[in-house]
């Protein structure tokens, strides 16, 4: 794809409601501005498509984003990237709030739904399911082959929570008589380097990537029907979204302040101020070695002091009421987690962040609650990216298309789930059946119940017939 500089020109058209200067008659109106009932048809059927008219707002110059609302330089653009990477590889709070989301998600049990009950829609479906969630198989130019795991690929996704944005590429292979996904591959944030868009400036056409390979920094581009982005809180055409961690930059930025005043006050005041007071008639010469040997003074077995007569030496500590960042400290840490609605985090950790075990089920239930939407968008992107490009390689005419799913986010009481469905089965609301009774035992971690006509070796060993019989 051959894509050349953005040309930009600014022009001022008359509103067709203006009315025009005397003698010069009545304007004709403009069709595109007229309602769809009253504009001419410009194509053949019943379904037509017209020209937007209103704006995206989002400036991208030759294909570089700008964000007009972001005020601080040090988070916009690949400077920002950077930055959020020194936020969560520094600090324990951003990363356990990061963990704490992106866990439940990767753990969840993730499915791929038939369109409808359909012989051939139920084909699609099992299909998609083996190749996606269990079937990720690469082989590289060399030859070596590889496998990719369905966490990887959710894995990176997740990185639109930490970077506002991620994408994967999807590389085909030809296996047999239908076309496999071979694997999803990652494309980090660090490397998007321009998003080009269609003349309405909001269809993404391609992201060009500048990054290495090996030892070589290359420019590519891919174009979007070999690509998945994941954008968080996205707004207008602006497809590196918004970091999760923007929120929490100014907490992160005064508590890192604040270590390192900690740092310092523990330096210089874990063994007090070493001072000494001269005595009378002490020479120039006497208080440049006085200042030399306080400033050079060390603490270990055999530090001492002789001082002339009338000198005095003292290590002095701080005195009075100072301030205590423990409490700033544990502030800004509250704050870290709010920005994820990860409130939870922060019981007991201090006086005023206690709660009882009510407060903190309806805090995690409105955590998971949040979660369950970010799952939701990811089963999205790649239903209607991913799934619908694979189905299309392999099927003709196919207008529902199986869907990505995702269930079970959070950590289930099994005594409650139990109960739950005793009562259920009681009131008459659901009764037994073999793909409940697999799904409990599933959960619980035991073992499942062999297939009907398939002997287990024991059985076969106590009627002679295994190997060898």
């Amino acid at each position: 794809m051959k894509l050349g500089p953005l040309n930009i020109s600014w022009t001022r058209e008359p509103s067709p409601l203006t009315p025009l200067p005397e003698g010069e008659g009545k304007r004709k109106p403009d069709s595109s501005r007229l309602p769809l009932a009253e504009r001419a048809p410009t194509g053949s059927g019943r379904a037509r498509e017209f020209e937007p008219l209103g704006l995206a707002g989002t400036p991208i110059f030759s294909g570089f984003l700008r964000d007009f609302g972001e005020y601080n330089p040090q988070l916009e653009g690949l400077t920002a990237v950077r930055t959020y990477e020194k936020m969560r590889r520094s600090d324990a709070q951003v990363a356990a709030t990061l963990l704490a989301c992106e866990l439940p998600i990767r753990a969840a049990s993730w499915d791929v739904t038939a369109a409808s009950a359909s012989a051939q829609d139920r084909e699609i479906a099992r299909f998609v399911r083996e190749n996606l969630l269990g079937g990720l198989e690469y082989t590289s130019p060399s030859g070596v082959k590889t496998s990719q795991s369905w966490d990887d690929v959710v894995r990176n996704a997740l990185l639109m929570l930490t970077f506002g944005a991620a994408a994967h590429e999807e590389i085909y292979t030809i296996d047999g008589a239908r076309v496999r996904l071979a694997r999803l591959a990652p494309r980090l944030p660090l490397t998007f380097y321009r998003w080009i868009t269609d003349t309405d400036g909001e269809t993404l056409l391609a992201l060009h990537q500048y990054g290495y390979r090996n030892a070589r920094c290359e420019s590519v581009t891919i174009p979007t029907d070999r690509l998945a982005v994941f954008t968080f809180q996205r707004e207008g055409a602006n497809f590196f979204g918004r970091s999760m961690l923007r929120p929490a930059y100014m907490h992160w930025y005064i508590k890192h302040q604040l270590y390192r005043i900690d740092a310092i006050a523990g330096e210089r005041n874990g063994l007090g101020v070493p001072t000494i007071e001269q005595g009378p008639g002490s020479s120039r010469e006497d208080r440049e070695a006085a200042a030399r040997w306080v400033e050079q003074l060390a603490a270990h077995e055999k530090t001492g002091v002789s001082l002339p007569a009338g000198w005095k030496f003292a290590l002095k500590g701080v005195e009075g009421q100072v301030r205590d960042l423990y409490n700033s400290i544990q502030h800004h840490n509250i704050e870290i987690s709010r920005t994820a609605l990860a409130f939870f985090m922060n019981l007991g950790l201090g006086p005023r962040a206690g709660g009882n075990r009510a407060l903190g089920e309806s805090q995690t239930d409105f955590f998971f609650l949040a979660l369950q939407a970010t799952a939701d968008q990811i089963a999205g992107t790649i239903t209607w990216t991913t799934i619908k490009q694979l189905v299309d390689y392999n099927w003709e005419g196919i207008a529902r298309y199986p869907q990505l799913t995702v269930s079970n986010l959070r950590a289930r009481n099994f005594a409650e789930t139990l109960d739950l469905l005793t009562r259920l089965a009681q009131s008459g609301v659901i009764a037994p059946y073999p793909e409940l009774a697999q799904f409990v035992t599933r959960e619980m971690g035991l073992p499942q119940k062999q297939e009907s006509g398939v002997r287990s070796q024991e059985s076969e060993e106590e009627t002679g017939l295994g190997a060898g019989g």
